[in-house]
């Protein structure tokens, strides 16, 4: 009697045993794969730049970042930052830099902010953030169809400018002169922006901006890591836009500068001149005017593509 019931305890506690083994069996594998998923270094892409509007994250499928920047066409990206206070510019229209990688969700992109510019308001934005669909941001195409990207989308900006609000043309002459006086004799801050510029990547899948005014009709590309501004009309051009690493606040601060000149100029369309430093880069364009492209001869690469890049504006 005894020696049986020594049996069945032994053997309650083999079925027990094994029983335990099944169980730590079945967990083990789920567990490593999480600590496996865990330590994937998550790809980012660096020195991107964004303007938009800040909105709260509110409630999404995306369980990450807690702001979002919404872009023009209500598209967004989810916005996180460890020394900046976001809720500073909720409802802000701004510049924001920093990394860009895809979100743990499928279909979302986030980014990690390093650095946040307000923008003025000139204009009734394009956009309000509480209308705005769970949509993540995707590559901007001509379809509706929503996809996720790797890279950053093009930000086609459309400036709206009334004749009213174009400078005059005395002030404009002004200003171009004390420019022009200041870029004869380049700084130690231009030289600096200028050689940042040169380092860039030209190929074609970093130039992921777009100037464009409807305006004068035309879009003008911009790499992703550079900025740009329009000081519409002047004195001397019909159209004056600058592009920059670094935000441009005046007249003559960029050190690439896309102008649109009176006057047809076909026996140099679509050519490069280098020359005393300099490079030019000249495009024929409508009703009897050309686009002139310059820089530094360093930029020279940069001109040629946005030279045979400018196309008409598509409203």
């Amino acid at each position: 009697m005894k020696n049986t019931l020594f049996l069945l305890a032994v053997s309650s506690l083999a079925l027990s045993a094994c029983g335990l083994v099944e169980v730590e069996y079945d967990k083990l594998p789920k567990d490593s794969a999480a600590e496996i998923i865990e330590d994937v270094p998550v790809r980012e892409t660096k020195n991107v730049t964004y303007t938009g509007v800040v909105a709260p994250a509110g409630i999404s499928v995306y369980n990450q970042g807690t702001h979002r920047l919404v872009l023009p066409g209500g598209k967004f990206i989810l916005l996180e930052a460890n020394d900046i206070d976001l809720n500073g510019y909720v409802d802000e229209e701004v510049q924001i830099f920093g990394s860009l990688r895809p979100t743990v969700e499928a279909g979302g992109m986030i980014m990690r902010v390093e650095r946040i510019e307000l923008i003025e308001k000139e204009e009734e934005l394009p956009v309000n953030p509480d209308d705005t669909d769970d949509v993540p941001f995707e590559e901007q195409s001509s379809d509706a169809d929503l996809e996720p990207v790797e890279l950053p989308a093009n930000e086609e900006v459309i400036e709206e400018i009334e004749e009213s609000e174009v400078i005059e043309e005395a002030e404009k002459s002004e200003v171009i002169e004390e420019a022009e006086e200041v870029s004869s004799v380049p700084s130690a801050e231009f030289k600096a922006l200028i050689e940042v510029m040169s380092r860039q990547d030209y190929a074609a899948a970093n130039w992921t901006q777009q100037y464009c005014t409807s305006h004068i009709s035309f879009c003008a590309p911009v790499h992703r890591n550079w900025w740009f501004k329009s000081f519409g009309a002047t004195s001397s051009t019909l159209w004056h836009v600058e592009l920059s690493p670094e935000p441009i606040e005046s007249l003559g601060q960029g050190p690439l500068v896309i102008e649109l000149i009176a006057g047809s100029n076909t026996d140099a369309d679509g050519t490069i001149d280098v020359s005393n430093g300099k490079a030019v880069g000249y495009k024929e364009w409508t009703f009897g005017r050309h686009f002139r492209i310059s820089g530094d001869e360093s930029l020279k690469d940069a001109i040629l593509y946005i030279t045979q890049n400018i196309t008409d504006y598509a409203s």
